[in-house]
């Protein structure tokens, strides 16, 4: 009786220590060698598996949860989504993070035992939470595309109550006036003033550039309008609406424009026409040098709401100028605004009085 074909297979040669891809009868070289290049190997044979599978007829059977690896439907859902992500570098930095933990697993492992297993090893349950949503969206991808037979339920972390940090005023003078000071952060003086005055995310601001275009966020100085998105950038749940410019931050900009020119609004002198993609080092010195708290850039945008609010912003303009959720706005930042439970605070001093 004739033996079974084995499944394709990482297997590392005795002789020569090179790591390669056994697959009916065949080696598929990976170009690693020894213990050193193992995680390269075996990211090249997840790579392998969800190409071998995507080639095969569309028509095919949908597998056995236990013959197929979590890291082949990881590697799957990146590459058969990469163009209809917004920000794909995002899963794909998820993606990163689990595969120590769930590469060498089966999809059938995936159970509330092993995702628990899994929290235990990330930094915070939030992160963790981030990390195994973008599993469940692999695997539900791989269960409609014809992948598996099925899709396990992720068991996640309960959804912490959010808590985002933010600066006063003068605690922002201080670190703004940190970064200004010193040369080697000027053009993280100039993105952090951006993100004060329109609360737009750090990649968002980073990606503006002066001249309009298609494929992303650009200011217009003549309407006073900035574009978070172009026009052939896909819609996410994450808006991006346009906003006008405030005044003071309009004088800026068309002074930055005159002076250094280039295609974003802030670039380096040893890096030109390219954009400046993280400051959170930046802050973290100026933070210190400031003697204000440490925060990362996202702070920024916490600040410029929370701070909208407190000055008697109503929560419709909050969401309508910043893009986010009146449900975000009302949830994170309603509480700061003189005007929360206002008729509430006059009600409670009159308990038990009838009104007249």
């Amino acid at each position: 009786m004739a033996r079974p074909q084995k499944p394709a297979r990482l297997y590392q040669r005795p002789d020569t220590g090179e790591w390669v891809i056994r697959d009916a009868g065949k080696d598929v070289r990976t170009g690693q060698r020894g213990d050193g290049g193992r995680g390269a190997a075996e990211e090249a044979f997840s790579k392998y598996l969800a190409q071998k599978l995507t080639k095969t007829d569309p028509n095919r059977d949908p597998q056995n949860l236990r013959d197929v690896s979590v890291g082949v439907v990881l590697t799957h859902y990146l590459e058969t989504l990469r163009e209809e992500m917004a920000a794909p570098e995002r899963q794909a930095h998820a993606v990163k993070a689990m595969s120590a933990f769930w590469s060498s697993k089966t999809v059938a492992d995936v159970s509330e035992e092993t995702c628990r297993a899994y929290v235990k090893t990330r930094p915070s349950a939030s992160t963790a939470r981030r990390e195994l949503g973008v599993l469940r969206a692999a695997l539900n991808k791989a269960h409609r595309s014809r992948m598996l037979i099925g899709a396990p339920a992720v068991w996640m972390p309960p959804k912490g109550a959010p808590r985002p940090d933010w600066l006063t005023r003068d605690e922002f003078a201080r670190l703004l006036w940190a970064l200004w000071r010193q040369k080697r952060s000027k053009h993280a003086a100039r993105l952090a003033l951006c993100q004060f005055y329109t609360g737009s995310r750090p990649r968002t601001v980073a990606r503006t550039t002066w001249a309009r275009r298609a494929d992303g966020p650009w200011v217009d100085l003549e309407q006073e309008i900035w574009w978070r998105s172009g026009d052939d950038e896909l819609e996410t749940v994450k808006k991006r609406r346009p906003h006008v410019i405030p005044e003071r931050l309009v004088a800026h900009l068309r002074r930055w424009k005159r002076i250094h020119g280039g295609t974003y609004i802030a670039e380096t002198a040893r890096d030109p026409g390219q954009p400046v993609w993280d400051i959170g080092k930046a802050l973290e010195g100026a933070a210190v040098r400031a003697g204000v708290k440490r925060i990362t850039p996202h702070t920024l945008k916490h600040t410029s709401i929370t701070l909208f609010i407190q000055s008697g912003g109503s929560a419709e303009d909050a969401s309508d100028y910043f893009s986010t959720s009146i449900e975000t706005i009302q949830s994170n930042y309603w509480h700061h605004s003189p005007k929360h439970q206002a008729r509430a605070k006059v009600q409670i001093s009159n308990l038990g009085k009838r009104p007249r």
